[in-house]
């Protein structure tokens, strides 16, 4: 397909939030040469890599802005693709949509579209995600087009897009006709702290904030940049959880987190919470109705409160749509934090589903056909964030949190069960 008509249909090559605006720091201002330098070189592939958020999907989006617009272009996602698939998407957005099946038919006429573009000097160019994903079969089939020359010139030019470099894979029997090609490998690097506060504002503005050192002020952008890890993707989401919130003040340190955080932030968001705590806030309180009946009321006096069907729950519910350990309730200074642990039916907070979550006054979690009222007076003039990455279900910490809960609950009811034996025999 030509250049205006180019859609990323992989999730991990789309930026996240809208507006989308490109901010081009030094290590992409360096891969764009690098990629420029990839396509004009005789051999006519390159690689890019980096990790999860790095900017890469935003990065190659603007690349192929930026091509003259009557480039023939496809983007394809290589995860588990089969051969016919993956030739069907290339043909298609070259703009050769045919019903066409078999493996033969569909390399026939992809022969056939990139040799008429090379006859015409414009040879063609296939972005592809996650070669490391591939199967075998698509992998011969990709190093076929890759050795497919007009005039002694290769006719199809390649940028791979992955999270990891791919020269060792390549180098595997089988592959030498790409390998033979790469011209070389660029690692995108990260936002640097100034770089990041500059990324903050400009995304901001984008957002129509007049003032957005009012939201992020300087010593907060750069515990953000340590917190992210300098990675885009990471702070986009932290300014779509700062506006879900309608942050119209500074965002506090408390509540900022992410799963790149280190020991420095969390010691200085240990020395925050130590601070309010020492205001003796009031203790939230959930309200557990089912059918408009108010069934109970729980204090969070305690850090973590385990909800489920199993009795050994801080909080157990005992109905067919929650399951046997259902959600987690944390406490973190004055924050509320509310995750999912992996239930099957999920865990929704104002009609909406989340995976982790910071609670405000008068929210309502559903859980089955329960619902909880958060009584928390304490947010009430806070700017909480939105939805929060805090931890995932996968997160060891916390999952070493609920089995501790869970043995200390059993050894509760072990402790009781020996009391109640000890005392018929004294009977």
């Amino acid at each position: 397909m030509h250049r205006e008509d180019v859609r990323l249909q992989d999730s991990t090559l789309r930026m996240k939030g809208s507006p989308e605006r490109f901010f081009q720091s030094r290590s992409q201002k360096e891969a764009f040469t690098f990629l420029r330098e990839s396509l004009a070189d005789k051999r006519g592939i390159g690689s890019l890599h980096g990790p999860k958020s790095s900017g890469k999907a935003t990065l190659i989006r603007q690349f192929v802005q930026e091509l003259p617009s009557d480039s023939c272009v496809a983007v394809v996602d290589g995860t588990r693709l089969k051969t016919p698939e993956f030739l069907s998407s290339i043909l298609e957005q070259f703009g050769y949509g045919f019903a066409l099946t078999s493996v033969d038919e569909l390399l026939n006429m992809l022969l056939v579209v990139i040799g008429q573009q090379s006859r015409k000097r414009q040879s063609p160019l296939l972005i592809l995600n996650n070669i490391n994903n591939m199967y075998p079969s698509t992998l011969g089939v990709l190093n076929k087009l890759a050795g497919i020359t007009f005039q002694n010139r290769f006719s199809l030019r390649i940028l791979f897009v992955t999270d990891r470099p791919i020269k060792s894979m390549i180098d595997a029997p089988g592959l030498q006709g790409i390998a033979g090609r790469l011209v070389g490998e660029f690692e995108l690097g990260p936002l640097t702290s100034k770089e990041t506060m500059v990324y903050l504002y400009d995304k901001l503005r984008s957002y129509g904030s007049a003032q957005p050192d009012s939201i992020f002020p300087v010593d907060v952008c750069d515990k953000l940049h340590i917190a992210s890890g300098g990675l885009p993707g990471e702070l986009d989401g932290i300014v779509m959880s700062a506006l879900d919130g309608d942050a119209d003040s500074p965002v506090l340190l408390e509540y900022v987190d992410s799963p790149a955080v280190n020991a420095e932030l969390r010691s200085l968001k240990e020395a925050v919470e130590a601070e309010s705590m020492e205001m003796d806030p009031e203790p939230p309180t959930l309200i557990i109705t089912l059918n408009g009946q108010i069934v109970q009321e729980i204090t969070v006096d305690s850090e973590k409160l385990l909800i489920g069907r199993s009795s050994m729950s801080d909080i157990s519910i005992s109905h067919e749509f929650i399951s046997k350990h259902h959600a987690l309730v944390m406490k973190s200074g004055n924050a509320l934090l509310i995750m999912d642990l992996n239930s099957r039916n999920g865990t929704f907070v104002n009609s909406k589903r989340i995976t982790s979550k910071a609670l405000r006054h008068e929210d309502i979690i559903s859980i089955g056909d329960h619902r909880i009222k958060v009584i928390d007076v304490n947010t009430r003039s806070r700017p909480l964030l939105g939805e929060l990455d805090i931890l995932s279900t996968a997160d060891t910490a916390a999952m070493k949190n609920i089995d501790d809960m869970r043995r200390e609950k059993a050894r509760k009811i072990v402790w009781r069960a020996t009391e109640t034996q000890s005392g018929n025999s004294r009977d």
